[in-house]
């Protein structure tokens, strides 16, 4: 049987970043166990965005800015991301990062419980395309929650579906704690094929994604 982080690490060495700081972000990230999107997810992520010309983007779960930055290269100059974050340590971090690559006007980070009604969010609604990335217990509430400021025609897309390959084997997984965020995770999978309002596909890119689209636009083709 091939081993899944095998086959990510195989499929992430087709993918290069955009520049050096991207690069060393991505070694920190491993190095340190940093949350960010692998390489191929993030390369697929970039592609949908070109593809579907989004350029109001939201961002669940900035941690140190790695996605922001790659969704902010692709999108162009003229998008415009909000990021929302609720530790401090790592909205510093993903601050400085995105200063660097002089991408304050096109990145504007929300301090916050992405959980809750944050106004900032509120305010730049409706997204094109929504990347839920922040705490796996509560995606099926956070999906709930994008739904609300989702563009007629936009997207909203889950990363770690997957969760390292663990929701194929949940009885495997002894330590209970895990457990139950895998199962969390199943859960959540299953709430996504059961909606009535979404398409939603599974792909087996970077840990798991999941792209979620309304039903009466992919029924119409796009053509709405």
């Amino acid at each position: 049987m091939v081993d899944f982080k095998e086959l990510s690490a195989y499929a992430a060495a087709f993918t290069s970043s955009e520049n050096e700081l991207l690069r060393q972000m991505e070694q920190k990230a491993a190095d340190i166990y940093i949350p960010i999107m692998q390489p191929s997810a993030m390369a697929f992520l970039q592609q949908i965005i070109r593809w579907t010309g989004a350029r109001k983007i939201l961002e669940l779960g900035t941690a140190i800015g790695y996605s922001s930055i790659r969704m902010a290269l692709a999108a162009g100059k003229e998008a415009k991301i909000i990021t929302v974050e609720r530790d401090q340590a790592m909205i510093e971090e993903a601050a400085n990062n995105i200063k660097t690559l002089n991408l304050q006007s096109v990145i504007h980070i929300v301090e916050g419980d992405a959980t809750e009604d944050l106004q900032e969010v509120q305010d730049s609604a409706p997204y094109d395309l929504i990347l839920i990335d922040a705490a796996k217990a509560q995606y099926e509430h956070l999906f709930q929650k994008c739904t609300d400021v989702l563009a007629e025609k936009g997207i909203i897309v889950t990363d770690n579906v997957f969760f390292h390959g663990l929701v194929c084997n949940i009885e495997g997984v002894k330590k209970k704690q895990l457990n139950r965020l895998v199962k969390k995770v199943d859960e959540y999978n299953h709430f996504l094929a059961e909606q009535k309002d979404f398409d939603t596909i599974f792909l087996t890119v970077g840990d798991g994604m999941a792209v979620s689209t309304k039903k009466e636009y992919t029924a119409c083709g796009g053509n709405c």
